[in-house]
């Protein structure tokens, strides 16, 4: 699929491989990259491994009863591929508050974040931040760098840890998307840089918000021996500071700073702005979503976590509290990736979550952002679960307000990526592995309840 890319002589990279010959290279490249993303696979367990263990019995705890169907129906035993599909379209329980008009592949943006022939071979996250009436930059996570053949991708395809798309949204899909990434030494290199003044090695951009005419990045640091994957973790989180994101990316100013938390906290799950405060869902231990919040003006003057507040329990009830202890648990299933929505219509919050490891996604509401949340509903079952010879993981479901036409209409998109090993995404079977996917969904009010 052709698009548009940046320039090589600002951001975007050309490919370079090593005069060896095909045959040598790729073994190789196979082999070596397999053994490398076996390595971001543990990396990736980090954030994801938080969800599959605590959810079902988080959400059995929550529904005070026996579940139907909340978190672990349907996820894959290790060594399983297929997984049958549902025999009929998913409802909304009657006594929930909207009711399911349709889902399915969106028309339109089906293809915006395809494989290009231009370099850019698929990635995750995909978080999308408007930057203007005509402009959205969309951030990914560890991204292929390289070439397609027949629309496979070839092996010995560099990873980088981040890369950007602008997206010109006056264009048709897949038009109006261009990438971007650095170079160092000639070979491709991830977008947004660690800097030395904060923890790990590198970084994943996951979340970030534009507030007044100003970027705000969320990111989980990684740290541990480059050389050695099996120290590979979480070491706590930073913020990015952008204060000219309208002008080109290759002109960006970074500055980075450390979020200083307790170990295993993270508070960049979603992020929704309500003057006169920044609220920002996480997670904390022992593994639930919690909820806490931060004034702009003090975003905006450099405090940080020293500024944060929490929603906590205590003798007199939830309230706001200095410190990350008792929080009131959020919604379910608990993830490090999604979007939390307020819409106007229904004068209702939505949050659109997942099990990485089983093929649902759900639907909860919530009338205040403080909760409470409903119990999940399911609402879809990814259909790449059901259509390869080896399991898969999806997860990362956001929710694109700004793709929308109308009220009730949501658009989503999620990732999929194998769960064994990576090698898997060099096949033909693999193509269309580690590809964004979007879904259009039609949501209306629950007339028997409103």
């Amino acid at each position: 699929m052709n698009g548009p890319v940046a320039p090589t002589s600002t951001c975007a990279a050309p490919v370079r491989y090593a005069p060896r010959p095909q045959r040598e290279r790729e073994r190789e490249s196979l082999s070596t990259r397999s053994y490398r993303w076996q390595g971001t696979a543990a990396l990736f367990g980090v954030v994801v491994a938080l969800l599959m263990p605590s959810t079902t019995v988080l959400a059995k705890d929550a529904g005070g009863g026996p579940e139907k169907a909340t978190v672990s129906v349907g996820a894959q035993e290790p060594g399983s591929g297929h997984l049958p599909m549902p025999e009929k379209p998913f409802t909304l329980p009657e006594d929930h508050a909207l009711r399911l008009a349709s889902i399915g592949v969106d028309p339109v943006y089906k293809d915006l974040l395809g494989l290009r022939t231009n370099g850019w071979l698929g990635s995750d996250a995909g978080e999308s931040i408007v930057l203007s009436d005509k402009k959205t930059l969309w951030l990914f996570g560890d991204t292929f760098i390289g070439q397609l053949s027949n629309g496979v991708r070839v092996a010995g395809a560099p990873m980088i840890n981040s890369t950007i798309g602008l997206q010109d949204r006056t264009k048709r899909p897949p038009d109006g998307m261009t990438f971007y990434w650095k170079e160092k030494d000639g070979q491709p290199a991830s977008f947004f840089p660690h800097q030395a003044s904060t923890p790990g090695e590198f970084y994943w951009v996951t979340k970030g918000v534009m507030l007044r005419g100003e970027l705000f990045l969320f990111a989980f640091c990684i740290g541990g021996d480059t050389r050695s994957f099996s120290t590979w973790h979480e070491d706590g989180g930073t913020l990015l500071r952008i204060p000219n994101p309208l002008d080109p990316p290759a002109q960006w100013v970074q500055k980075a700073y450390t979020l200083k938390l307790p170990a295993g906290h993270s508070f960049h799950s979603a992020l929704v702005v309500k003057e006169p405060y920044l609220y920002l869902y996480g997670l904390v231990q022992p593994r639930q979503t919690a909820l806490a919040r931060v004034r702009v003006d003090e975003l905006l003057k450099g405090r940080l976590t020293e500024a944060y507040e929490y929603w906590v329990s205590g003798a007199e009830g939830p309230h706001w509290g200095k410190a990350p202890e008792h929080c009131v648990p959020q919604f379910l299933p608990n993830n490090t990736e999604c979007t939390v929505h307020y819409e106007p219509a229904w004068h209702l919050y939505t949050c659109f979550t997942y099990d990485a490891f089983s093929p649902e996604i759900y639907v909860t509401t919530a009338r205040e952002l403080t909760g409470p949340w409903t119990k999940p509903a399911s609402i879809y079952w990814v259909p790449e679960h059901h259509r390869f010879s080896f399991p898969i993981i999806s997860y990362a479901v956001r929710q694109h307000p700004e793709l929308s036409t109308k009220p009730g209409e949501v658009v989503l998109s999620y990732a999929t990526n194998v769960a064994k090993s990576m090698a898997e995404l060099f096949t033909e079977e693999g193509k269309d592995l580690y590809v964004l996917r979007f879904l259009r969904v039609q949501l209306e009010l629950n007339n028997r309840l409103n």
